[in-house]
C-alpha cells in the first residue's frame, strides 16, 4: 500500500500542483507514508481482517480507521477537484 500511495502522490496529475503551500502539503503527505507503513501490520495482526488472538482496543481501532478515512477522503477530494478543472 505504501508503494501505491507513493505512485499516486508522485505520478497522478491531480497531485502535481498542490497549490500555494504545496511544499508544506507535500511534506505532510510524505509523513502520512509512515502512518501507512504502520497500518499494514495493525490490519494483519490486530484486526478482524485475519484471524488474530489479540485485537486493537476501541480507541486505537478508531485511530487506525480515521487515518485511513482521512487519506481516502483527501485523495477523493483532490482527484475530484482536478477532474472538475479539466472538464
Amino acid at each position: 500500500i505504501t508503494q501505491l500511495y507513493r505512485l499516486l502522490r508522485e505520478q497522478h496529475p491531480a497531485f502535481l500542483d498542490l497549490g500555494t503551500r504545496g511544499t508544506d502539503i507535500n511534506t505532510l503527505l510524505r509523513t502520512f507514508s509512515s502512518a501507512l507503513d504502520a497500518l499494514n501490520p495493525l490490519r494483519n495482526r490486530a484486526s478482524v481482517a485475519h484471524p488474530n488472538d489479540e485485537l486493537l482496543e476501541l480507541p486505537e481501532a478508531m485511530l487506525v480507521i480515521n487515518v485511513a478515512r482521512t487519506l481516502l477522503h483527501y485523495f477523493d477530494t483532490r482527484i475530484s477537484a482536478s477532474n472538475m478543472v479539466e472538464s
